[in-house]
């Protein structure tokens, strides 16, 4: 499936930016695991393959119920930390990347589907990670006390792995749908699903124009975007991160160049056009 500009755009961005403070995974699939992928087997009797056969003349192409392989679904980005490396450069995005995490991008207000859709990424992760999926060629563990307390032992343990969604906006209604409230930290354009979710949406038109937030405001759009691109050229030249980002917005500046532009993306490859590295 061919993705958009700006999706390999923020690909490259977080494969760039986060290079150095752990392990960025792309077009990860989800389950990780491949005996926890859904396959679909063909069923036991070929009567339809003889049906078929018999109405097609006995052709030798009708095959029904072969196996399939289920497409694999990925995330963009999936981001594994490094707990010795500082993410202090990182301002609120390294805040926001202590833990695992599955990081979407979307370019514009999200529909109800691509926010489910979200959703069910870091679900089958999690559950995964949970061993609540039993591959097709195990045996179930014995359900028994010992086992029961092991699990209880093991959730305790556990260090969740968490679902950034970072979009340009969010309606007022579709925040409170979802049960978002703003985040603990009191951030304007931070907000919180319930806990056991453990999903932050960042919306980056909300976010204060600072320091802290410039590596956020990068993936937003339009005036937002535009800013925080004129902030990344005024940071010193020899800061640790600003090379390697306006590298990724030149390889994008390339990739618009090739589509239809609406004033939006013109106004948007006029101020890349003005990146010297």
């Amino acid at each position: 499936m061919s993705r958009s500009p700006f999706s390999l755009f923020s690909q490259q961005y977080f494969a760039a930016l986060l290079n150095s403070f752990g392990t960025v995974y792309l077009n990860e699939p989800v389950p990780r695991n491949p005996k926890l992928r859904i396959y679909k087997h063909p069923a036991r009797s070929d009567f339809g393959t003889a049906v078929l056969g018999a109405l097609t003349e006995g052709s030798p192409q009708v095959w029904v119920n072969p196996e399939i392989i289920a497409e694999a679904e990925v995330v963009d980005v999936l981001f594994e930390p490094d707990p010795t490396a500082s993410k202090a450069v990182l301002g609120i995005l390294g805040d926001l990347l202590i833990q695992p995490c599955i990081i979407e991008s979307l370019r514009s207000l999200p529909t109800s589907w691509e926010f489910r859709a979200c959703l069910g990424h870091w679900l089958r992760w999690q559950v995964e990670s949970d061993g609540s999926i039993i591959p097709v060629d195990e045996a179930a563990p014995i359900d028994n006390e010992d086992a029961c307390e092991e699990n209880d032992e093991a959730e305790e343990l556990e260090c969740d792995r968490r679902l950034l969604v970072i979009v340009p906006q969010m309606t007022a209604q579709q925040l409170e749908g979802w049960g978002a409230r703003l985040s603990g930290c009191q951030i304007a354009g931070l907000y919180e699903l319930p806990p056991i979710y453990a999903t932050t949406i960042v919306c980056t038109r909300e976010l204060p124009e600072t320091a802290e937030t410039l590596w956020l405001r990068l993936l937003s759009r339009g005036s937002t975007q535009r800013k925080a691109i004129q902030d990344l050229i005024k940071l010193e030249p020899n800061h640790p991160l600003r090379s390697v980002t306006l590298h990724s917005l030149q390889s994008w500046y390339q990739r618009l160049s090739e589509d239809t532009q609406n004033r939006e993306s013109k106004l948007l490859m006029q101020l890349l056009s003005q990146i010297e590295l």
